[in-house]
């Protein structure tokens, strides 16, 4: 899975800050050819301070490294599956309300003079526009967060 630059300090950092925490990941610079010492991304010191230092050291992946699962790990994971599962979901009820106020708002009752038919449009309106706001906030929320 690629990662950007960022991420890539961001875990290296909290692994060394936490080194009996188990990621069943490798981090791999692809900048780089696998029989390249550079390539595999080892957890020291050393190697985040030339990851800051080299600008060769650009793009990045995540590679399955699955040689211990521990009850943290499993837990960890599961919880990441769940958070899919329950984004995915929430983002269809999000949109379908959009979609379905959007559909019963009428662009020729905005000029209405009755008011009541009017102020009800209006809301069914905005009920519109607060669920496609709230769908890009989600949405941009899941990108930036990787989920």
């Amino acid at each position: 899975m690629p990662i950007s630059r960022e991420l890539a300090l961001k875990i290296l950092r909290y692994l060394l800050d936490n080194s009996s925490f188990y990621f069943p990941f490798k981090i791999v610079c692809i900048n780089f050819d696998e029989d390249d010492e550079l390539y595999d991304v080892e957890i020291s010191q050393e190697m985040l301070d030339e990851i800051l230092s080299n600008g060769e050291f650009k793009d990045f992946e995540l590679v399955e490294n699955l040689q211990h699962l521990d009850l943290q790990t499993l837990q960890l994971m599961s919880k990441g599956f769940i958070e899919k599962i329950i984004y995915d979901d929430a983002l269809n009820k999000i949109e379908t309300a959009a979609k379905e106020y959007k559909n019963l708002w009428k662009r020729d009752v905005c000029e209405s003079v009755k008011i009541e038919e009017y102020g009800f449009n209006e809301f069914l309106g905005g009920k519109a526009e607060g669920f496609e706001e709230s769908l890009e906030i989600l949405k941009e929320y899941i990108s930036k967060n990787h989920i």
